[in-house]
């Protein structure tokens, strides 16, 4: 089998985003620890929030049209919590 390589982005659209010193301060102490730039590193935090939105949307849109929001037997208010975990990576999925 003939290794796959991998098609670098080419990115072309700019957004200006401000954000607060708290978060610049995490995203360069993130990109220092990965060795990676810091706007290579804001990319893939955004990313990563955006597939946590879409899988938020998705969970949602799995309740039945007239559920309203999710709540306990109980009546409580839930909240949807998003975790990390470890999952094996298909050979033909891996970029590395």
């Amino acid at each position: 089998m003939i290794p796959r390589m991998a098609k670098e982005k080419v990115y072309s659209e700019v957004l200006n985003l401000r954000i607060d010193d708290a978060m610049s301060q995490e995203i360069k102490r993130i990109a220092a620890q990965q060795g990676k730039p810091e706007s290579e590193t804001a990319r893939s935090l955004i990313d990563w929030g955006i597939e946590a939105h879409r899988a938020r949307e998705v969970a949602l849109l799995r309740r039945r049209y007239d559920a309203g929001p999710p709540q306990t037997e109980r009546g409580d208010q839930m909240e949807l919590q998003v975790v990390a975990q470890w999952v094996e990576v298909a050979p033909w999925d891996q970029t590395a």
